[in-house]
């Protein structure tokens, strides 16, 4: 292994801070299971889609999708004498993803050259015989400090990449190798990183900062720039939570009339409460049409009902 060198810049600590941050916002942000499930295969989806792009293959989302989503029938046909390389590559990225979040998320286990080996069947260059040996020093050198998750991310994806001949093949291990140390920390933010996208968006900049890498013993510019890539996508994914919230609300506030509108404007106070009597009062409208108002707002996740008979009350949280 090449001897390498790196310092724990402000940069660094400062992008390191960001990304926990963000981290936490991801996290603790509310998502149903439903949505969660499809972000998540959304984001799958990107890495495929970005992750073959940086070794020249651009697959469009859209055919990722439907190979992902055919997987079922690609397996009865796994035997078959005709292979298409496309959908190959694409349930490969796929596969190596699924061993890592099957078997190593939050796992108290240590990663050994076996696990690299694994991974390197299922991604790497058949044509090149790998040993243990190959790996000892790298996985021996990644799991010696206690960085963070992120600089060991940031290091195996280097280390690893210059392993082997610049290819495809290095490309896409490098990276998968990379997740591994994420998964493992549970740092894979609901499943929702995708490391692949912001260096393919800008491919020119990521090959620089890794042939600099290459060429000085000092990596630590290839670190500040893995974790400000990082951060920077985490951010784009949390945007993407409150624009989905925004279109949601307005999605619904479009489905009402005038005077349900209004009602929503008087419960504008978090600790307001209106009752079906209310509205009567307010709208000089009858029982029934009140009940109808109500019961659409609460439908809507826009209200929520309290209480029982008589007592029933509505809030907006």
């Amino acid at each position: 292994m090449a001897p390498i060198a790196y310092t724990i810049s402000p940069y660094l600590l400062r992008y390191l801070e960001k990304i926990e941050t963000i981290r936490q916002q991801i996290l603790l942000y509310p998502l149903s299971p439903k949505h969660e499930l499809g972000l998540q295969f959304h984001a799958t989806i990107d890495r495929v889609h970005f992750g073959l792009a940086l070794t020249g293959q651009h697959v469009h989302p859209e055919k990722v999708q439907t190979i992902l989503a055919n997987q079922i029938i690609f397996a009865i046909q796994k035997n078959s004498k005709y292979k298409d390389p496309i959908q190959t590559n694409v349930l490969q990225y796929k596969q190596a993803i699924d061993y890592i979040k099957r078997d190593w998320t939050l796992s108290t286990k240590s990663i050994s050259t076996e696990t690299f080996l694994h991974l390197y069947a299922i991604t790497g260059d058949p044509n090149i015989a790998i040993t243990e040996k190959n790996f000892y020093d790298i996985v021996t050198y990644l799991q010696a400090s206690n960085d963070s998750p992120f600089i060991q991310a940031a290091l195996a994806k280097l280390q690893f990449r210059r392993l082997f001949p610049d290819s495809a093949y290095a490309e896409v291990f490098s990276t998968i190798s990379s997740y591994l140390f994420l998964y493992q920390a549970g740092m894979d933010c609901r499943g929702l990183l995708v490391m692949e996208k912001p260096w393919a968006q800008d491919q020119k900049l990521f090959n620089g900062y890794y042939a600099t890498a290459i060429a000085k013993p000092n990596v630590t510019g290839w670190l500040e720039y893995f974790v400000k890539t990082v951060y920077q996508q985490l951010e784009a994914t949390f945007q993407t939570f409150a624009q989905a919230q925004v279109k949601r609300e307005e999605e619904k506030i479009g489905k009402l009339n005038e005077r349900q509108k209004v009602i929503m404007t008087l419960l504008d106070d978090p600790n307001a409460i209106i009752t079906n009597r209310t509205i009567q009062k307010i709208f000089h409208i009858s029982p029934i049409t009140s009940s109808r108002d109500l019961a659409k707002l609460t439908l809507l996740g826009l209200l929520i009902q309290q209480g029982k008979g008589r007592s029933v009350r509505y809030t907006r949280i």
